[in-house]
């Protein structure tokens, strides 16, 4: 390749195979890990010795020598900061620190702020918070800020906890740069822990600034995709998955909500039906005819609770768990016969009898290069769309079995509305009360009823006589753990407590230096 490109290019030729080299020094390193656990640590020999990673990296390190030597002065700042990068799975974070100071030196104004933001990245990953954020601030402050270091500061003060800062910050940031769709998708998902109404108010505002921001579509449909959002509504995150993947399809985490989607309507409303028709039909008979709402919401309630526990003893006798990421389903042998309701047999590995076709096709064509949940199933950096989203699937299957409780408990209390209002609607004895089903006044009416009812935690509070429900529901499990559509991602792990790899992964694994 280097005696056919142009002199002009050489450099990206040896910066590609630095990067390779690194690749391949990180397998290598991990191989060898787990070549020593399984066949060495056991056995007690102490004497045997690996060469460590930084020992794996001297091929990079040359072969960053020869992109430095053949890149235009005006590039070379990337290449200090790829060097310094690559320093840090080392654990020589003072030779990094170096590099990014001598691309400092060398950076053009305009990419001053870009440099900035890799500064702030290694000293969080050195530890030294304070210093992080300070360098931020300067970024923020300089004249041309570029709108990832308002990500990077509001994901800075997320990661330590500060929410109401990371709250603030997000709001100047699409005040300083409104047709940024990521800007407003964090806002977004900040504003969960304050209620759903607080996050469709932004979304609102998100959508007036930038109507096609895919990304803020998929936030939208992320809330009607959570299980205790008292709007939970499969048909309405369907319509903003439609939108979001049509408007910026290169944005992978909309297929993965895709496929969540997906999981719900062909496999978890299945479940759903049984208590569904049940409620149907106690709201139906002549007693409950006579109920006012609060006896109507008492009926939903009972059904709710039956759902949620019904589906969690049956979890508790599957015939072997379900661990993270297998996306296996284990049978649940439920006989419900006390209550006439069918045997609910989940078999196998859902991720595969779920057909998920039309969305791999979809993902493969638009073929994304970014979004979270996107970068976390992407396990290499030759991974195909394809390979990625199948991976995907396993994870948002094994999250789905995990939370089917949550999922069919919300169904159930949804239906409960919807029937609650026809029953109303068919009892009005004025024909002009009447509203269909459909049409924008059908929406509001039932998205009203929705946040009027009590809410999902509500519902399964009341006569609580298991004392494995109580402890299950004073859990820590709450809205924010349905942010997205991996549970395991939506809340902030401590920086300390991960691996060199993992770290880098979280602070620079999302940043393309070349893009």
């Amino acid at each position: 390749a280097t005696y056919c490109i142009s002199r002009e290019l050489l450099w990206k030729v040896h910066m590609e195979a630095a990067q390779v080299q690194e690749r391949a020094a990180i397998l290598a390193a991990v191989a060898a890990e787990k070549d020593y656990v399984d066949n060495y640590r056991d056995a007690g020999n102490s004497t045997l010795s690996f060469p460590t990673l930084n020992e794996k990296l001297s091929r990079c390190r040359r072969c960053f020598a020869r992109t430095v030597l053949a890149c235009p002065p005006n590039l070379c700042w990337k290449v200090w900061l790829a060097g310094g990068r690559m320093e840090l799975i080392a654990g020589r974070v003072d030779v990094a620190r170096k590099l990014f100071l001598r691309a400092y030196d060398v950076v053009p104004e305009k990419g001053r702020s870009a440099v900035l933001l890799e500064c702030a990245r290694l000293e969080e990953f050195d530890g030294d918070t304070e210093l992080a954020q300070a360098i931020l601030c300067k970024a923020r402050h300089s004249g041309n800020s570029d709108w990832k270091v308002w990500i990077e500061s509001v994901s800075i003060e997320m990661r330590n906890g500060k929410r109401e800062r990371a709250i603030h910050l997000s709001r100047i940031a699409v005040a300083i740069h409104p047709c940024t769709g990521r800007l407003w998708a964090s806002l977004i998902q900040l504003l969960q822990p304050d209620g759903e109404y607080s996050q469709h108010e932004a979304l609102k505002s998100a959508l007036r600034a930038v109507p096609k921001s895919g990304e803020v579509w998929c936030e939208g449909a992320r809330i009607h995709l959570n299980p205790l959002v008292p709007t939970f509504d499969l048909n309405k995150a369907s319509q903003h998955l439609s939108f979001a993947t049509k408007f910026t399809p290169q944005y992978g985490d909309s297929f993965i909500e895709a496929l969540r989607l997906e999981l719900l309507n062909r496999w978890i409303v299945k479940i759903a039906l049984p208590f569904i028709n049940q409620l149907e039909r106690h709201l139906l008979d002549d007693e409950s005819s006579a109920l006012d709402i609060g006896g109507i919401h008492a009926v939903i309630g009972t059904y709710v609770r039956k759902a949620f526990f019904t589906i969690l003893q049956a979890k508790y006798v599957s015939e072997k768990e379900v661990s993270p990421g297998n996306g296996l389903a284990p049978k649940l042998n439920m006989n419900l016969s006390q209550e006439s309701l069918p045997v609910l047999d989940l078999y196998g590995d859902y991720a595969n009898v779920v057909d998920t076709s039309k969305i791999e096709l979809r993902c493969s064509n638009a073929d994304p290069n970014y979004g979270l949940l996107w970068f976390h199933c992407r396990k290499q950096s030759t991974d195909s769309a394809r390979i990625i989203l199948a991976r995907a699937k396993k994870y948002v299957a094994c999250d789905v079995f995990n939370f089917a409780h949550f999922y069919v408990s919300a169904m159930v209390r949804r239906a409960g509305v919807i029937l609650a209002i026809r029953s109303e609607q068919e009892t009005a004895s004025n024909s002009s009360t009447i509203t269909f089903e459909g049409n924008e006044e059908w929406d509001s009416l039932l998205e009203e009823r929705l946040r009027t009812a009590p809410s999902l935690e509500n519902f399964l509070q009341g006569s609580i006589e298991d004392q494995n429900a109580v402890t299950l529901l004073e859990s820590d499990i709450s809205g924010v753990d349905f942010i997205t559509g991996l549970v395991g991602l939506n809340r902030h792990k401590e920086l300390k407590s991960l691996s060199l790899i993992e770290r880098r992964k979280v602070l620079f694994g999302s940043d393309s230096l070349l893009s």
